[in-house]
């Protein structure tokens, strides 16, 4: 069973030398990189806050909300309650929590906390 996923790709490791010794086209540095959630079994984005079974399908979908046009994976992973890491507000999904205005943020959108 692979127990790190490449964040850019999806790509799945049994370990992470192997990942990180490995090339990816995806990535910015053009190296797989981890994903610091881990395995789990569901995934969300953190733009805009569309929920995956799996990273690699979220990481291959687009996404109008983010900076790459594409899914980012949120690493603070699912959880019962999200917060925001301006204001302090807190949401019951991510969705809501990244589609409301936050006067206190840079961009004035509300952005998860880890």
């Amino acid at each position: 069973m692979a127990d790190f996923i490449c964040k850019h790709c999806g790509m799945k490791f049994r370990d992470l030398k192997s990942l990180l010794s490995n090339s990816c086209s995806k990535s910015p540095t053009k190296r797989h990189q981890p994903f610091e959630g881990g395995v789990m079994s569901e995934y969300i984005c953190e733009y805009c806050g569309m929920k995956f079974r799996d990273l690699r399908s979220l990481v291959t979908n687009s996404c109008s909300k983010s900076p790459t046009r594409n899914h980012v994976p949120f690493e603070g992973g699912v959880k019962s309650e999200y917060q925001c890491k301006h204001c302090g507000m807190k949401f019951r999904d991510l969705r809501n929590l990244v589609t409301n205005s936050c006067s206190k943020s840079p961009s004035k959108k509300h952005e998860p906390l880890r």
